[in-house]
């Protein structure tokens, strides 16, 4: 092997088409003037197609940074000492071992040839660009990631001429268990290589990488199960364990709860791994009503997470309240301003209820635009009409001595009820200050309510607090959605005459709501500018609507994907006629569309 790459001089193998013949047969491709050559093969003609579809430069190298690689994923961990090994192997060859995930971004370059890794530089194939083929046309990477098999490019048989010094393989890496692809590994090396040469040895590292994969999956799994059967055995009480492949629960939890909230909880557990690899503790609300404590518990192995084990303790049904009638039942008509009538919106109205029932100070957490203070209003309205309804935000750190004053005077009006909303804005030194104030004396005038968008903030202030009222995400009780709408047109409108389609309806169920209710309303309010009245339907809706994404974007991208939507509903979906009426590149086009998640 090291004759054969050293210096990267050594003679082509016989071929069945010269360098020349291959480049004269692609000049004729971009030029449109010429057919097929009979020595150029499908795979490379196919590839060469795609990448003319989506008007990837011939001439030069656009590859993008995406951003900087994680080493730190299972395939990045598992593949890193496989690649060790073969660099050291090949110190001094002039050839290149590159790791990509999926996507073809560039996770892993090791060269042993200072010329090679130059030239490498020289067409940005480094750590965080991506070599997909809709970037840089036919290579080794892009073109395995396209065709899902191996893919051998030689010289000419590039698409983009920059990368005619180079032969490359690449061969997919497949998930052990799923069987998709998750990566690629690529063998670069000066062109007229051997090809089986180059083929051979990135098949023989992949499948070293799958195989290495093969045994830490195992392993993670085996952490997972051992953790869920140790802690089954310590406990009785309901038990849920998964992992991106693996859902465990046990009888008691599956005896406790039917599928339908089985289901939630497993959304909810998944939301408690994304957000904390530590321990954690979490309450929500099921769909039958009852209250469920999730106690997260992270389990890792050598090659990273391996997944989560959560003890789960489910409250009954709330107990009735004095003469004999359920708080569960006189609650679920909701307060005057309210919409929603799924189990996890009702059980949140009915704890702040009760907390106003019996006086209780209380803290009120959700994401932001959840409805929290909307809540708090409508349940002070429905309880103590005609009381005070004071609100009140931190303050700037000058202003923090007044603030205390004022909030001294807001505590001592009879019946008022005082919120401080954005309490996570609080400095630690603010919030044991104000926490403070609330315990130097007895403050019975007045109900304090603290509202906050991040449940583990200002802890000093609210130890203080004896209860807890979480707010849903919208995600969380899409059931809500139609009563929501109807509810949000009749205050916009102050009418009947608006309502929506079910497709309509539909289409907004489907999306992820980051900004909740109130980024619900707020697509709304432009849906009535240019639909006053009638049945609003899917073509209606603004641009955001048609783009699923899973956080709130920036001004400027709302703005480039408002522009994307808008010219794909003028050009009949087309996205190449999209891209050139905005005068963004097809390639450019399609990964915006994949970004946003435009539909």
């Amino acid at each position: 092997m090291a004759k054969a790459l050293s210096s990267g001089s050594a003679e082509p193998a016989p071929a069945a088409a010269s360098d020349a013949e291959i480049r004269h047969a692609r000049d004729s491709f971009l030029s449109g003037t010429g057919e097929r050559g009979p020595h150029v093969r499908w795979t490379i003609l196919a590839s060469w197609e795609r990448s003319r579809d989506n008007n990837v430069e011939a001439d030069r190298i656009l590859a993008p940074f995406i951003r900087d690689p994680d080493l730190e994923t299972p395939l990045a961990r598992g593949a890193a000492p496989i690649l060790d090994m073969l660099h050291e192997q090949l110190r001094g060859e002039a050839v290149s071992t590159i790791l990509t995930d999926q996507t073809g971004l560039v996770l892993d370059r090791r060269v042993s040839s200072l010329q090679i890794s130059e030239a490498l530089d020289a067409v940005q194939l480094a750590p965080g660009f991506s070599y997909a083929e809709k970037f840089v046309g036919t290579n080794g990477i892009g073109t395995a990631i396209s065709s899902g098999s191996s893919a051998f490019v030689d010289g000419s048989e590039h698409y983009a001429g920059q990368l005619g010094q180079f032969a490359c393989a690449g061969m997919p890496i497949r998930h052990p268990v799923r069987g998709k692809v998750i990566g690629i590994l690529d063998i670069t090396a000066w062109r007229h290589t051997p090809g089986p040469l180059l083929t051979a040895l990135a098949a023989s590292t992949a499948r070293q990488i799958e195989a290495e994969l093969h045994a830490q999956t195992g392993m993670r799994e085996l952490a997972l199960v051992h953790e869920y059967m140790k802690i089954c055995q310590r406990s009785p009480g309901p038990v849920l364990a998964l992992n991106n492949d693996v859902v465990m629960m046990n009888d008691a939890l599956r005896h406790l709860v039917d599928p339908a909230e089985q289901q939630t909880l497993i959304g909810y557990a998944v939301d408690t791994m994304r957000a904390d690899k530590r321990h954690a503790l979490r309450t929500v609300e099921l769909p039958s009503g009852r209250t469920a404590h999730l106690r997260y518990s992270p389990v890792s192995t050598g090659s990273g997470l391996a997944g989560g084990v959560f003890r789960i303790r489910v409250e009954r049904l709330p107990a009735p309240l004095a003469g004999g009638v359920s708080l569960h039942r006189t609650q679920r008509m909701n307060p005057p301003g309210l919409a929603g009538t799924g189990p996890a919106w009702t059980r949140s109205v009915q704890q702040a209820a009760a907390c106003f029932a019996t006086g209780d100070w209380f803290v009120i957490e959700g994401e932001a635009g959840a409805g929290k203070f909307a809540l708090l209003r409508a349940v002070h309205q429905q309880r103590e009409p005609g009381r005070h309804f004071r609100v009140t935000q931190p303050p700037a750190a000058d202003d923090f001595d007044s603030w205390l004053e004022t909030l001294t005077e807001d505590l001592t009006t009879p019946g008022a009820t005082v919120v401080l909303r954005h309490a996570e804005r609080l400095s630690e030194q603010q919030a044991s200050a104000t926490a403070d104030l609330l315990t130097d004396r007895t403050w019975d005038a007045a109900r304090m309510v603290i509202a906050l968008q991040t449940p583990d903030a200002v802890a000093p202030l609210r130890s203080i607090f004896p209860r807890t009222v979480e707010v849903p995400a919208l995600r969380h009780h899409i059931d809500d959605l139609p009563d929501l709408v109807h509810h949000l047109l009749r205050q916009l409108t102050k009418d009947d005459q608006l309502m929506c389609s079910p497709q309509a309806l539909a289409q907004l169920a489907r999306l992820d709501w980051p900004g909740n209710v109130s980024q619900l309303r707020g697509v709304l309010a432009t849906t009535i500018k240019h639909r006053p009245k009638g049945v609003v339907d899917v073509a209606d809706l603004p641009p955001e609507c048609r783009s699923a994404s899973h956080r709130l974007l920036t001004p400027i991208e709302a703005l480039e994907r408002d522009a994307i939507v808008n010219a794909l509903r003028d050009n009949q979906e087309n996205p190449t006629k999209a891209a050139k009426a905005i005068g963004m590149s097809r390639a450019t086009i399609y990964r915006k569309i994949r970004q946003y998640g435009i539909s």
